[in-house]
């Protein structure tokens, strides 16, 4: 990547490689695949989508938006291959003055591309980005043609870089859960397990390390993942409106300082056709949804682990009513 593609990259694009950032999360390295994988012949039957005229034509305004898919993916120092654990479509609506936040849940099953039916986080190992694109198009209807990919390590050092988040932890239990994952990463990181720990739980300016885990705390809460996808989208939106203040400088040595840790398929063209509307939504609003929609999902249960298994009809009119608004 050359110096100028580089520089006007930061430049023009540090909102949305700083929201991709902030939709990173580490996953379990040991055992990864072995979690997501389904023992042959364990299959779960999949039944198309009722389409009706007017949710086919609303998934077609659906595809006149600016979709860019941002993935949270853990490859350390050694490592050749990373993993998403954390997939969010980010989908910016001028007209409306919105930026639209879809999280996909990384347990739903998903028919893949070339490949048995599987975890949607499945796709990205076999066959990264690319397959993970297809995959979401095959079985939500939404056409992507971007992505941007931050690793995990970026979202600490990056809050930190911006003077931290203003986060609530609601109780000393919270507390407790967020500190365990600190003790984690402190762990990977080969320095004291205490640490950078939280001491009280309320309301509090959190440094990069604390935002991080409290973005992705998920064991031992009533929730689970689908709490965490929510504390996600909380961190984007916060880290959104800190730099929509900043200036076009500070947004550029922001994003210079934080580029290698990113990867994506945008071209200079494709920036300089989306700087202007991302640039534009200083007052935009923000609009969440997660997929699998509310009474729109089942669990199954697949050696021994549960996964979503989404009714496709319901997620599909769900997604149609979020980004068409109609």
């Amino acid at each position: 990547m050359g110096k100028m593609f580089r520089a006007t990259l930061a430049a023009l694009l540090a909102i949305v490689l700083t929201l991709g950032a902030a939709s990173a999360v580490m996953v379990d390295e040991e055992g990864y695949l072995e979690e997501i994988l389904l023992e042959d012949g364990d299959q779960i039957e999949f039944h198309d989508a009722e389409m009706s005229e007017s949710l086919e034509a609303s998934i077609a305004k659906v595809n006149e938006l600016r979709h860019i898919l941002l993935l949270g993916i853990d490859a350390r120092p050694g490592q050749t291959t990373g993993r998403t654990d954390t997939m969010i479509i980010l989908t910016v609506d001028t007209d409306n003055q919105k930026i639209k936040l879809m999280s996909l849940m990384r347990d739903i099953i998903v028919a893949i591309p070339g490949h048995e039916n599987n975890r949607l986080n499945a796709a990205y190992v076999f066959g990264g980005a690319d397959l993970l694109l297809q995959t979401i198009e095959n079985n939500f209807g939404i056409q992507i043609d971007h992505y941007v990919g931050v690793n995990f390590s970026m979202l600490a050092d990056l809050i930190d870089q911006i003077g931290g988040l203003t986060l609530t932890v609601e109780s000393e239990y919270y507390m407790d859960r967020i500190n365990a994952v600190i003790k984690e990463d402190n762990k990977v990181l080969g320095i004291d397990e205490n640490d950078g720990l939280l001491t009280e739980p309320g309301e509090q300016l959190m440094t990069g390390k604390q935002a991080q885990a409290y973005a992705r705390y998920r064991y031992g809460t009533s929730d689970g993942d689908f709490g965490r996808t929510a504390r996600q989208r909380e961190v984007i939106t916060k880290i959104f409106y800190k730099l929509v203040d900043m200036s076009m400088v500070e947004l550029s040595a922001l994003a210079m300082a934080n580029i290698d840790n990113v990867v994506t398929n945008l071209t200079l063209q494709d920036i300089m056709l989306l700087a202007p509307a991302m640039l534009s939504l200083k007052d935009a609003e923000f609009e969440e949804l997660r997929i699998p929609v509310d009474n729109g999902y089942s669990f199954q249960t697949v050696r021994g682990m549960s996964v979503i298994v989404p009714d496709r009809t319901k997620t599909m009119e769900a997604i149609a009513a979020f980004l068409t608004e109609e």
